[in-house]
């Protein structure tokens, strides 16, 4: 075990993987057999291969001191490839892990899963589950985040919607959740015609989350709604508007503008990497997916993979970069000649 953990440090994986199958045939029932597999799924690169690295775990070896951790990588694993059923089906037992480290993880798959498959019942379900057995700030506020986007594709912009984001913006002002909440709100106003609102909304985000993906939204939002001469008010929901709101308000999404009006697109964001030689040579091995784009970040290099007109093509071609090249990335939207991104989900 110890030569396999070296072998796979130093990133010889051919001979890890060689030493691996002498130890299962030498030592078939070794207590270590699982820390093994582990190992293979960790430095595994295909993810279907990795897959089967973790579910031998799973299988073989129940009651292993790091078997959630298996699910977990599965899971992740599932995510990154956008696999929304195996995700489902391997994410919800981890819920029944309340003691693991990694059950919000679990939570969290579960319910994008459980949205991803229409299964809005089930997905509110589990945010109101935890809800009521966590009380952690910011993990508050995220699953209020997401109860309001089950509401939004349930009921529309609707009365539980809006009152979803209210208890955010009201109840918890300094959590993580706020960008993205105030940019819901801003949305909610402009939908109703409600620019005075609207237009506060999106200027208090823009200028107290200046380096959020939402902010960058917004910045795009607020120059429509200038047009209607907006003046700042309070805009924090009040409890007429919450009454107000109608229990079913479906309304269509914007249509993204076409790229001979503006110049956005989906591309899949590769990285970080540590430094501008390491990203190069990666864009070397990606010379068949041109076009790319090297960004510089905050802290490193990223890669922006691909030109595609919409969300549905930006995933095709991430599940191939994860499928043959063995990366995982991000689908980003690029706007604004490139000069701003908005990050999905991610």
């Amino acid at each position: 075990m110890d030569l396999i953990a070296r072998q796979t440090k130093q990133r010889n994986f051919a001979a890890a993987n060689k030493s691996a199958a002498a130890f299962f045939k030498a030592y078939p029932k070794s207590p270590g057999a699982p820390d093994v597999w582990i190992m293979l799924g960790d430095m595994e690169t295909t993810p279907d291969r990795a897959v089967e690295h973790y579910r031998a775990v799973l299988t073989g070896y129940k009651k292993y001191r790091r078997c959630d951790y298996a699910r977990y990588r599965i899971c992740e694993i599932h995510y990154l490839l956008s696999r929304w059923e195996p995700l489902r089906d391997d994410a919800l037992p981890g819920t029944r892990l309340a003691k693991s480290r990694y059950y919000d993880a679990f939570l969290f798959f579960s319910v994008i899963s459980l949205m991803r498959t229409d299964d809005y019942e089930r997905a509110e379900q589990l945010c109101r589950a935890r809800i009521e057995s966590d009380h952690d700030y910011n993990n508050l506020a995220r699953t209020l985040l997401i109860l309001a986007s089950i509401h939004r594709a349930t009921t529309g912009h609707s009365r539980e919607y809006i009152n979803s984001i209210r208890e955010i913006a009201v109840g918890y002002p300094s959590a993580d959740a706020m960008p993205a909440a105030l940019f819901m709100l801003g949305d909610f106003y402009e939908r109703k015609r409600m620019y005075d609102e609207a237009y506060s909304a999106y200027s208090d985000l823009i200028s107290g989350y200046p380096g959020s993906p939402e902010a960058a939204e917004a910045a795009k939002n607020i120059a429509a709604v200038k047009k209607h001469k907006p003046r700042r008010v309070f805009y924090l929901p009040a409890k007429k508007i919450v009454d107000d709101a109608e229990s079913l308000d479906i309304s269509p999404e914007r249509d993204l503008p076409d790229e001979a009006d503006a110049p956005v697109y989906y591309a899949v964001s590769v990285g970080p990497f540590d430094s501008m030689k390491t990203a190069a040579g990666i864009k070397k091995e990606l010379v068949e997916f041109d076009p790319i784009k090297t960004v510089r970040l905050s802290s490193g290099f990223a890669l922006y993979v691909g030109r595609c007109r919409d969300e549905a093509s930006a995933l095709e071609l991430r599940v191939r970069l994860a499928e043959e090249i063995g990366l995982n990335g991000r689908i980003v939207r690029v706007s604004s000649g490139g000069n701003r991104s908005y990050i999905y989900g991610e």
